[in-house]
């Protein structure tokens, strides 16, 4: 009966011990298993690593770079900034050089009012700055055949007025020139037999025009040329040109009452009568 039951115990010894191998072969094959995946993880990272690395490396010289090209930039504009600098000096200098140089005959304050009020009313002033002239269109200014300042014409004067009264224009004495065309209208021959009267007439119309909006008529002096200065030539149904009152400015000290002429003229000159009736006007006294 020995027999069998030691071979009993040794079959229960047998399986016992395959059991246990069966046991630490599949712990070893999980160790294996997460020691691999331990390994490919270590791996990953390392290259994670790596690649971080190497990014901070290629952000370090992009920064480099960038405060490289700041640094150029900033000397560039350092550059400009010192340019614009000396090109605003040379540019106020030209603005001063330009504001003490007469351009023309006038302050370049009066010639840029003068020309944006002429600009107001393009076809019915003129400015010419080389001249000082300012030119009114009589059809603008008149009624055919008539003297008085028509309603418009009042309120360009008042513009008018206050450019000459300001501190850049008081000081210019004022001559004010009436011209008509080679037509003299039947209806005012009574009142005016030729042209020199009417032509004198409007530019006294003028002058009271600018008197009444508080320019000194001490300042004026006054011509008239009938038809006899024409700036196109007369046609015999007239001439819408040539029928004008213009005004030019000149300096206290200068005579102007003879036209563009310092000196005054002499006895035959005076006595012609083919060329202006020139006369000085004053207010009336009260």
């Amino acid at each position: 009966m020995r027999t069998p039951l030691l071979f009993t115990a040794s079959v229960f010894t047998l399986a016992g011990l395959a059991a246990s191998g069966c046991v630490r072969h599949d712990r070893y094959d999980q160790a294996k298993t997460a020691t691999h995946s331990l390994q490919e993880q270590l791996v990953s990272a390392q290259s994670n690593r790596a690649n971080a690395v190497n990014a901070l490396a290629s952000r370090d010289r992009q920064l480099a770079q960038a405060e490289a090209n700041l640094d150029a930039l900033q000397e560039q504009y350092n550059l400009l900034a010192g340019e614009l600098d000396a090109i605003d000096a040379q540019n106020n200098n030209l603005l001063t050089t330009v504001t003490d140089i007469e351009l023309g005959p006038l302050p370049i304050e009066t010639q840029q009012e003068f020309a944006a009020l002429a600009a107001s009313y393009p076809d019915d002033m003129w400015f010419d700055a080389e001249s000082g002239m300012i030119r009114f269109g009589s059809d603008f200014t008149f009624s055919s055949g008539r003297a008085t300042l028509r309603q418009g014409a009042s309120e360009l004067m008042s513009r008018v007025a206050k450019i000459l009264n300001s501190s850049y224009a008081s000081h210019f004495e004022i001559i004010v020139l009436g011209h008509t065309d080679n037509v003299q209208p039947k209806s005012s021959a009574q009142r005016y037999p030729t042209n020199w009267e009417l032509s004198t007439a409007r530019a006294v119309s003028v002058a009271k025009g600018l008197s009444s909006n508080g320019v000194d008529p001490a300042r004026f002096e006054i011509a008239g040329y009938g038809e006899y200065r024409p700036i196109v030539p007369n046609k015999n149904n007239g001439t819408k040109e040539n029928r004008r009152v213009e005004i030019y400015l000149r300096p206290m000290t200068e005579s102007i009452a003879w036209g563009s002429s310092t000196e005054t003229p002499d006895a035959s000159e005076s006595s012609s009568t083919t060329d202006a009736v020139v006369i000085e006007y004053k207010e009336p006294m009260k």
